[in-house]
């Protein structure tokens, strides 16, 4: 019975850490404008159109967040690697990368709805530090970057 009661307190103190660290938000989004790519981020990273990377005003640098197109219910994840955003009324600017997987065109603004899955500096290191998009790519069954074994197989 102890044993019982021990894992119940396990399962609810775990649904108790996920509801705190999974928020969601609405806003606009878009992409970034194409004279950005090449600029450096907030993060120190340089803006590459190839990576699925993201700018929000407030998100701290490194947070995993899950972006949601309103429209046409596409999502995918991104890490924030910047806190600039050029258009105080957007939420959320983003790569091209990330455009294209939510099938969004070249600078539409778009309705999103962004999940943050974990805050701070978790998964960003490896992207921050990552020389060329081809260094890493997203996993998404495990919400982290992963190294790939031979880049050349991706």
């Amino acid at each position: 019975m102890l044993k019982y009661r021990l894992i119940l307190t396990l399962i609810a103190n775990l649904l108790f850490v996920i509801k705190i660290s999974a928020q969601d938000f609405k806003g606009k989004a878009t992409t970034y404008p194409t004279e950005a790519y090449g600029d450096t981020t907030s993060s120190g990273e340089i803006l590459n159109a190839k990576i699925l990377t993201a700018s929000h005003e407030y998100f701290p640098i490194g947070s995993l967040i899950e972006v949601l197109n309103l429209k046409n219910k596409k999502i995918v994840q991104v890490i924030i690697n910047d806190n600039e955003v050029s258009d105080e009324e957007l939420t959320l600017e983003f790569t091209e990368a990330v455009g294209h997987a939510l099938e969004m065109k070249k600078h539409d603004i778009i309705d999103v709805r962004i999940l943050v899955i974990s805050w701070g500096k978790t998964a960003g290191n490896i992207a921050i530090n990552a020389k060329r998009e081809s260094d890493f790519k997203l996993d998404f069954r495990k919400y982290d970057y992963v190294k790939p074994t031979d880049s050349k197989k991706n």
